[in-house]
């Protein structure tokens, strides 16, 4: 059985009858690193609530409690969204993880717009591609049209798709 070894809380926002806090505590383990938890949680204040005692006193309106996962998770969501999505950006293709499957789709989705004439438009017109990219493309669009005759040539088709 784990024991809580330390415990960091802050009041978010102190309200007249509610006060909203945030708190870590560390969880130790002896067989694997320790964890870290999140409590997010708020309480309607007692009459007599001075603001130094812990919010196991308060009466909780609401309580969210998050994992080591689940806190790294939560991390990593505010680091790549907080500020765009402030700023009224609602999607964007972040730079820094320009291989990650997520960002990938986002290129997916930009690509597969309806007006396909307007976005040709703009990555000619702000000569977006890159000349070797370009090349690459149109190579990778030719070894694919090869790859398919072949299958194509094994698949002993009849004559209508050979047409087609």
């Amino acid at each position: 059985m784990s024991r809580v070894k330390g415990q960091k809380f802050t009041v978010l926002k102190n309200k007249k009858t509610v006060v909203t806090r945030a708190g870590f505590w560390k969880v130790p383990h002896h067989t694997r690193e320790d964890e870290v938890f999140l409590k997010v949680g708020r309480y309607q204040k007692s009459k007599d609530w001075d603001g130094e005692e812990g919010t196991e006193t308060l009466k909780p309106k609401s309580e969210l409690t998050l994992d080591s996962e689940e806190f790294e998770s939560l991390l990593g969501f505010l680091k790549d969204n907080y500020e765009p999505f402030k700023s009224g950006t609602k999607a964007f293709i972040p730079l820094d993880r320009p291989y990650d499957k997520d960002t990938a789709s986002q290129v997916k989705q930009l690509l597969n717009l309806p007006e396909r004439e307007r976005m040709l438009s703009f990555l000619i017109e702000n000569d977006v591609i890159p000349k070797d990219l370009e090349i690459g493309l149109s190579h990778a669009r030719r070894a694919r049209a090869i790859d398919e005759f072949n299958y194509l040539l094994e698949s002993d088709l009849v004559d209508p798709r050979w047409q087609s």
